[in-house]
């Protein structure tokens, strides 16, 4: 390796650990975002089965038992919450996957600068960097507030839960 290879590599360092970062912690969020996503499919499959005949009618609420009634409003709360979680979630991954293209971008550039010996573009691989730090800490917060909201539902169903025996 020639020496500018070498500074080049070592220039590079940084964001690769970077990007590698947002790698993991969108690895990690798309592991979230698919428990989110099944569980609202599971309760809408339970709120559907709720509402179902014996003969595959659809059932008034009137002719549905009290504790499926309570089911369903219990599930009539908790979507909205769950589903607002899985935005969030999505927008994190999203979020970050633009941090991972950016810092991307700047190793490229980063290696553009070196081996060309070009201020101009040493710049820009400044500003990509920076750039894909400040968008992998904004996907990061969004993913923090996504986790904050998970609690939302779960307390919910376990209040609601816990009031019943009164």
């Amino acid at each position: 390796m020639t020496l500018i290879a070498v500074d080049a590599i070592s220039a590079m360092v940084a964001p690769v650990v970077l990007l590698t970062m947002g790698v993991l912690l969108s690895n990690g969020l798309l592991t979230v975002y698919g428990s989110v996503n099944d569980r609202l499919r599971e309760m809408t499959r339970e709120r559907i089965d709720i509402l179902t005949g014996p003969a595959g009618e659809r059932l008034e609420l009137a002719s549905v038992p009290a504790m499926s009634r309570e089911r369903l409003n219990e599930i009539k709360i908790q979507m909205p919450l769950i589903f607002r979680r899985h935005k969030l979630t999505r927008l994190a991954v999203l979020t970050i996957y633009v941090a991972i293209a950016v810092l991307g971008l700047s190793i490229v550039t980063i290696a553009i600068a070196v081996v060309e010996h070009d201020d101009i573009a040493g710049r820009v691989a400044l500003a990509l960097v920076l750039a894909g730090t400040i968008i992998l800490l904004l996907g990061i917060g969004v993913a923090a507030v996504s986790l904050a909201k998970s609690a939302d539902a779960i307390s919910y169903a376990v209040e609601r839960t816990l009031s019943l025996d009164q």
